[in-house]
Order: structure tokens, then sequence, then C-alpha cells
């Protein structure tokens, strides 16, 4: 112990004796904490020991010559101490004295609280004994109400008890189960109200045929009295029956086919049933049952069965009675509702049907065998279209019948082009085709090529796609042209033809062309997957040249977009080739990885990048320029990037691997040339943003080798520079530099130690 620490302890010692707070202890944690700092604790000790042993020795000296005063002082501390016990139990007796006096007043106070409460309680109870017997009151009356079919007055009592007299009584457990019940009695009404309508769907079922054969013959009386007309006026003949001016001319002989001499249909169980289910929040409910409901009886309408061989056609008039009468119910309804029945719902339900009378029409044609029948069914069918097409439903679907003819040779061109198309697929070497200058513009006008950037000058030209797309893309007009030319005539007339050819074009490219290219992409060869995903590219264009084209050959009078789905099978097609292409692309690279020998404590640093990367990227700089040049810049760049992400991976988990126990100064160095020369290749390529794959590796190397560590703490810093980075990462990272016990180390080396190991204890402390 130095004297001046001798001295200053001396002091203060002297000091203490003097002061009897102590006050100047607080001056002897500086000295302690500058023994503790030099290393001289055992010299302190042995110093503090002197001192007490002198100041004993004082002591000791200061007892003998003062014996007598200290044995008179301890007699007068006794006394005083016998007589503060004395003063401490009268203390307690008058405590116990004012506790027994409090509990007395607090007992009284009590008993008049409780006597205010039980009648407050009684006045409380007889209010709420009236406010029950009102409630259960009202309660009855809702079950009298639903017995006088008052429905909605049911329901605004129920609305009533339920939001404002049970609420008052709420407390109680009659007035709680009641409250549960009050669905319960909702529903009760809203099933008596929908019993009602089910009798009332019932009986529409039943009159059904008689509305649909009495629209028929006003139809049919229609029909007959405009051909009147026609005859009058030459001028009239273009004008079909249901177009504006027929309906003008013939509003004087309009015709309630509903309400008339035959027949009376009511519809008010339907309304009554609709409002109480929208009262009820139940619309939606409603509408699927009725939905339902009305899906069971047009099933019930064409499951029938009938012929017309022998001369039958009564069944056929009846079957179409029936359907003609089920879907004017439905328009009537649609008008006279609102937010109930939509035109859209109903549209759907008739496609539903529709279809399958038309399969069910279209099959029992083959059983006509009779010239005369044959007419009277298509006198019936054409006076059935009409009639359901003045009630405004879309009747295209009918020209099946007449198109059937169309659509068979559609299966006979599209039978024979999707063999050529396989063939054409199978058959192609997927190799960038070459053209002369003879072939050239045949090749051009086939496939609705346009030069671009990646095609060569001069002849002959290589073109970026395959001998199969300029073939599959004449095919595809051949079938156009033989199938526009076959229905030349018609097409004006009848527009399914169009849909015709769209739909089977579809299927041919879906099925045929884009299914046998997706069959290929198991390939392991990467030339050739980079060439379909080139075709695919001007699939993708051809589809839309095939859209414009549809358009042009279309009839004159429809309008509105063509839209081929294949466009988006080839779409998603290429998106597989691409993502095949990273899959090939990834697995080289880590066949390079696995080369990968990182010395993770090496003696010394390297000057040139690791040799497996080296490598690696001389595969990578060879396959840009040449098996992938030809790709979309876009695509390339995808790739590039899925690439270097999944390199930057695999690297940044050779140094996270738990088999790696340590790194030193040496091994960042190392890994930093490694950093550095793959950004470097990465902002060679198209987009320099591609140098982003290796971010994370940047900030690994970055923090390793930051002056200051815990700046990863910093929330603003860390975001800044290390926001890819994660704290259990980093703590790895940390352990791993820490357990490199280099012998010589500097200071500042020694500082980032314990810079590093303050992080990862913060961190631990964090994510516990």
């Amino acid at each position: 112990m130095s004297d001046p620490d001798q001295q200053q302890l001396h002091s203060l010692v002297l000091s203490a004796e003097l002061n009897s707070e102590n006050e100047n202890v607080e001056q002897l944690g500086p000295i302690i904490k500058s023994i503790y700092d030099t290393g001289r604790q055992e010299a302190f000790l042995e110093q503090l020991a002197t001192f007490v042993r002198k100041k004993e020795g004082e002591i000791e000296r200061m007892c003998n010559s003062n014996y007598q005063e200290f044995v008179q002082s301890v007699d007068q501390l006794l006394k005083v101490r016998q007589e503060t016990v004395n003063l401490k139990n009268k203390i307690i007796d008058l405590n116990y004295d004012v506790q027994k006096s409090g509990k007395k007043v607090a007992a009284k106070k009590k008993e008049l609280i409780q006597t205010r409460k039980i009648q407050k309680n009684i006045d409380e109870a007889v209010e709420t004994l009236q406010l029950c017997l009102h409630v259960l009151d009202m309660a009855n009356r809702v079950n009298y109400l639903v017995e006088e079919q008052k429905y909605y007055s049911a329901l605004r009592t129920l609305e009533e008890l339920q939001t404002v007299h049970l609420r008052k009584v709420i407390q109680y457990e009659f007035a709680r189960h009641m409250h549960e019940s009050i669905p319960v009695m909702q529903n009760s009404v809203k099933d008596a109200v929908t019993e009602e309508m089910k009798g009332w769907l019932y009986s529409v079922r039943e009159v059904s045929r008689q509305v649909g054969k009495i629209a028929m013959e006003q139809m049919s009386l229609r029909q007959e009295r405009w051909k009147v007309r026609v005859s009058q006026n030459p001028e009239l003949r273009s004008v079909p029956v249901s177009s504006p001016i027929e309906i003008v001319m013939n509003e004087e002989n309009e015709f309630n086919i509903i309400n008339n001499d035959e027949l009376e249909i009511d519809f008010k169980p339907l309304y009554q049933c609709l409002h109480i289910h929208e009262e009820l929040g139940k619309l939606s409910e409603f509408k699927t049952n009725y939905e339902e409901d009305r899906k069971a009886q047009a099933n019930l309408i064409i499951s029938q069965s009938y012929t017309l061989r022998e001369n039958n056609e009564k069944g056929f008039e009846a079957f179409l009675q029936d359907v003609v009468g089920f879907f004017v119910i439905e328009q009537i309804i649609v008008q006279s509702t609102q937010n109930f029945r939509t035109r859209g719902e109903v549209d759907s339900l008739w496609n539903t049907v529709i279809t399958k009378v038309v399969k069910l029409v279209a099959e029992s044609l083959d059983d006509c065998r009779d010239p005369e029948l044959f007419q009277q069914i298509k006198i019936s069918l054409f006076t059935f279209i009409q009639t359901l097409e003045d009630y405004g439903y879309n009747v295209n679907t009918f020209t099946d019948l007449v198109l059937i003819v169309f659509q068979k040779y559609s299966d006979m061109l599209k039978h024979k082009f999707s063999v050529d198309f396989h063939q054409t697929i199978i058959d192609d070497d997927y190799m960038p085709m070459q053209v002369s200058r003879e072939t050239y513009d045949a090749v051009v006008d086939a496939c609705w090529f346009k030069e671009d950037n990646r095609i060569s000058q001069g002849f002959p030209k290589i073109l970026p796609f395959s001998q199969a797309y300029p073939s599959c893309c004449l095919d595809v007009k051949n079938f156009v042209d033989q199938y526009y030319q076959f229905a030349e005539e018609d097409s004006k007339k009848y527009s399914y033809v169009d849909d015709i050819v769209q739909q089977t074009l579809d299927h041919l490219l879906i099925d045929h062309v884009d299914g046998a290219l997706r069959g290929k992409l198991q390939s392991t060869n990467m030339s050739q997957i980079v060439q379909i995903i080139i075709n695919l590219e001007y699939f993708e264009n051809a589809c839309s040249e095939l859209e414009k084209l549809l358009k042009t050959k279309r009839s004159s009078h429809r309008g509105g977009k063509i839209k081929l789905y294949a466009i988006d099978e080839f779409r998603e097609t290429r998106k597989k080739a691409e993502k095949r292409i990273f899959e090939l692309v990834n697995s080289k690279i880590d066949d390079f990885l696995e080369l990968a020998d990182y010395d993770w404590i090496p003696v010394s640093i390297h000057e040139y990048p690791s040799p497996f990367l080296q490598d690696m990227i001389g595969f990578l700089g060879a396959l840009i320029s040449s098996t992938l040049y030809n790709l979309p810049v876009s695509i390339k760049t995808f790739i590039y990037f899925d690439a270097l992400s999944h390199l930057a991976t695999s690297i940044r988990d050779l140094i996270l691997n738990p088999d790696v126990k340590k790194i030193n100064s040496n091994a960042i160095i190392n890994f930093d040339v490694d950093v550095t020369f793959l950004e470097n290749f990465a902002r060679g390529l198209d987009d320099p943003n591609i140098a982003d794959a290796f971010l994370e590796l940047r900030q690994i190397v970055t923090l390793l080798q930051a002056e200051n560590a815990e700046e990863y703490l910093e929330p603003s810093l860390r975001n800044k520079k290390y926001s890819l980075l994660r704290p259990v990462d980093v703590v790895n990272l940390f352990e791993k530099w820490l357990r490199d016990q280099t012998i010589s180390m500097s200071a500042e080396e020694r500082a980032r130690r314990r810079a590093m190991e303050g992080v990862v204890r913060s961190l631990r402390l964090s994510s516990s």
C-alpha cells in the first residue's frame, strides 16, 4: 500500500473518531477501487490489520483507565430499560381499551346499514315483479299472434320484448332463459311462415305446366298475328317477334298469364315469408332454401322421360310446357321482389337446367323418323325458344340444336390437328431455328414473328424459337381457315359458331401443345428447357395474335373481347420451366459447394478467392453467355438472382454450421475476399441490383470486422447496417470468434472481444 493511500486511510479513521455520523466513509470507496485496480489487496489488508491491532490496544488502555465510570453507565442504562418496559405495557392496555369501544360502534353501524338494505330490496322486488309479469304476458301474446298467422306482429312483439322489457329484468334466471329463448321463438315464427310458403310452392309446381301451356299458346297467337301484319306490310319482314316494334303493336292484345279465366296464382305466402326472413336477418338462409327447393323442382322437370317414337309428341310438348311454366314464374318473382331473387341467380339456374334440356331434346331427335312429326317438333321448339326469350332468358344455348353439325365438324378438325400438334412437339430438336432468305418470309408470315435484338443479322438467320413454334402456328391458322370456310354463311346467323372455334382452339393449344411441352420439363438438359421457355414466350404472343385473328373472323354483329385461356396456361408452364432452370442451376451450384473446404482458423490470409468459387463463377459465366443467352432479360434476371441467392444462403450456412466451432480474424479477411469476388461478378450482370443477393454475407463481414460490435445493439444502426442479420446468428458468429484464443492479442482486439461478449449477453437476455 502506497504512503499516500496509508496517510489518506489514517486521516479518514481520525475523522471518523471525531464525527459520529461517519460522513467521510464515502471517501473510502475510491481508495478501495484504486487498490483493486492496482492489485495491492494483500498489502492493504496487512496495513488494515496493523491499524486494527493498534486501535484495539488503545481501546483496552482506555477501558482500564475508565472502568468505574463504565460500570456506573451500565447501571443507569438498566434503570432506563425498566422504565421503557413499563411505558410499553401501559400503551398496550390503552390500545386494547380503544379497540373494545370501537367494536361496539361498528356493530351498531352495520346493523343500521343492513336494515336500510332490506327495505330497499323489498321496494326493488315489488317493482321487478311487476316488470316480470308484463314480460310473461308479452311472451304469451307472441304465441297467440303466431296461431292467428299474424307473423309480422309476433315478430315486432318479440323485438320489443328483447330490446326493451327483458333488459330491465335480465339479472333474473327466468329472464336470461327467456332472452336465450328469443331466437327459438323467432325461429318458430320463421318456421310457421316457411311451412305456409312450402305449401304454396307445392301448389305452384302443380300449375306450372298450365302456366307454360298458356304462355306458349299466347306466343303462337302472337306469331300468327305478326305473320299477318308482315304479309300486310313487307317492310316489317326483318322485324322479329318480341322486338320493340312488335311489342308496341301487340299492346292491345296483352294477356295476364297468371291471372285469367283459366288460372289465378296468389304470391302473398311467398312475399310474407320473404318479409319475415328479411326482418330476422335470415334473408340469405331463405334465399338458399328457396334456391334448393326450386332446383329440386327443376330437377323433377328434367328427370321426366319421354320418347318421340311412334309419333308420340304429347310427352315432348308437356316437357316443354313444364320448363316454360317454371321459368315464367321465376321471372315474375324476380320482377316483383327486391333483394331476393336476382336475375343472375335465375340465369344460373336457367343455364344449369337448359343444358340438360338441350341434351334431352337433342337425344330425343335421334328417335324422330317422321318428317311431319319433325316439323311439329321444330315449330314447338321455336315457340318454346321465342316464349322464353320474350321473358328475358338467354336462348343462345338452343342454337346447339341447330349447330350440332358444326360441333361435330369442329371435333373432326380437332382430332386431325391434335395429332399434328403432338407429333410436331415430339419431333422438335429444341434448337434455335435457322432460316434462309428464301424461307424467312414464309416463317415470319406463319407465326406473327417480329425481329428483336436477339436475332442475328444476315442470312442464314438464327431465330430464337425452334421449328415447332412456326409449325404449330401454321396448323392453327389452317384450322381457323378450314373451320370458317365450312361455316362461312351460317356464322353470320349463328354466333355460337365463333364460340365453338374458340373453345376448340383452347383445347388444342392447352392439351396438345402446352401439355406436351410441360411433359418435357423433367429433362435435365438445360439447353432444352431454355428453348422451351423461349418457345412458350412466343406461344403467349401468338395467342394474342390469334385472338385478333378470331375477332376478324367472327360474326360482324358481335362485339366484345375474345379471350383464349391457353395464354394463361402457356404462362404458367413457362413459370414451371423457369423454376426447373432454377432447380438445375442450383443443383450445379450445390455440386460446387460440396467441394468447398473452408479453413475457419487459418494462420494466413489469401489474396485470391476460394478455388471452388472461381470454378463456380466460371461455370455461371459460361452458362450466361451461352445456354441462357437468348432468354429475355427479365427471365435471366430472375434466374441470376435466384441462383446467386441460393449460393449466398449456402455460403452463409457454411459459416453458421454448428460443426464450425471457431473462426479467427484471418478467416474473416479471407471470407471478405470471397464475398467481394461474388459481388463484383453479380454487378457485371444485366441488373446491378442482383448483387443484393449477397447483402446478408456483406453484413456478416461488416459486423465481424466492426471496431465496435455493440453498434448492433443500437436499433438505428442495426436497421441501417445489419437489417438482414438475425440475433441468433449474430450470437452464433460472435461465439465462434470468441472461442479463438490467440496467444498474442492487441489492446484493440481485447476491446473488441469485450464488446462482443457484451453483445452476446444482451442478445441472450433479450431472447430469454
